[in-house]
C-alpha cells in the first residue's frame, strides 16, 4: 500500500463508474491525486472506500478523503490505492491525458448526413433500413477521422471490420433535403468487440429522429476475430460514455 502524493495534478474530464457503500456514482473529472464524484444520495463527510471501474475488466479500490462538497457530489483526494495497483491507475490517467492531446476535449464524435431522394420512400421520409446504412457511414467516418492508416490496413487485407449486430429505434421522420446531426459514443468495450451508440437529430430543429447501435469486431486476414489493437482501444476508450 502506497500513499499517493497530495499535490493537484492535471485533471481530465472523463465519466467513470464508481461504487461507494453499495451505491453507484459517476466520477466526472479525475487526476492522479483526486477528482469529483457525483452522487444522488448521501454525500460522505468522512474517509471512504471507492471502487473505480476503469474498464469492463478492471476495477481499482481506493481509500479517499473528502475535501469539499456541493449539492451534486464531493471533491476528494486519494489516500491509498489497494492491491498494488498504483502503476495501473497512473497509466490509466496518463493515457487519458495523452488522448486529450490527440482527440481534443469533445468526447462525442459528431458528423452530418444529408437526406437525399435515394434514401426516401414513396411518402418522402427516410426508409427505415437506410438508418442502418447511415450507421455504417458514420462508423466509417469516425474511424477514418481517428485511425490515420485505416484505409491502408483495410486495403491490404490485414484487417476487416465486421458488424456483429445492429439496432435502430425510430423516433420521428426525416425528409428529403434535411440534414441530420449524428452523434457517436462507445460502450461495452470487450476484448474483441465494442458497441457504437449512434443518435440522430434534425439539425434545423434539434428534434430527435432516432437512436441505435452497432456492435463491431475486427477480423484478421486469416478470418479470425482479433483482440482490439491498442491504437483502436485508445480511441474507443476515449469516446466511451457512461450512462447516468
Amino acid at each position: 500500500m502506497t500513499t499517493m502524493r497530495k499535490t493537484r495534478d492535471q485533471r481530465v474530464q472523463k465519466k467513470i463508474k464508481a461504487v461507494l457503500d453499495n451505491q453507484t456514482g459517476i466520477i466526472e473529472n479525475i487526476s492522479t491525486s483526486g477528482g469529483f464524484l457525483k452522487l444522488e444520495s448521501e454525500i460522505p463527510t468522512e474517509p471512504f472506500l471507492l471502487e473505480l471501474k476503469i474498464s469492463e475488466f478492471k476495477t481499482i479500490k481506493m481509500e479517499c478523503e473528502p475535501l469539499w462538497h456541493n449539492s451534486s457530489g464531493v471533491g476528494f483526494r486519494f489516500l491509498d490505492i489497494k492491491d498494488a495497483k498504483e502503476d495501473l491507475f497512473t497509466q490509466y490517467v496518463e493515457k487519458q491525458i495523452q488522448a486529450l492531446k490527440i482527440y481534443g476535449k469533445e468526447r462525442v464524435f459528431k458528423t452530418e448526413v444529408m437526406v437525399t431522394l435515394k434514401n426516401t420512400n414513396a411518402f418522402g421520409n427516410v426508409y427505415f433500413s437506410n438508418f442502418i446504412e447511415y450507421q455504417g457511414v458514420v462508423r466509417e467516418k469516425f474511424l477514418l477521422a481517428n485511425v490515420p492508416n485505416l484505409h491502408q490496413l483495410m486495403a491490404n487485407g490485414s484487417l476487416r471490420l465486421v458488424t456483429v449486430d445492429t439496432y435502430h429505434r425510430f423516433i420521428s421522420n426525416a425528409y428529403f433535403g434535411e440534414t441530420l446531426v449524428v452523434e457517436l459514443t462507445t460502450s461495452e468495450i470487450k476484448a474483441a468487440t465494442c458497441r457504437l451508440e449512434i443518435l440522430f437529430k434534425n439539425k434545423a430543429t434539434g428534434k430527435m429522429v432516432g437512436e441505435g447501435y452497432q456492435r463491431i469486431c475486427l477480423v484478421s486476414e486469416k478470418g479470425r476475430v482479433m483482440r482490439i489493437p491498442e491504437n483502436f482501444l485508445g480511441l474507443l476508450n476515449f469516446y466511451h460514455e457512461i450512462k447516468e
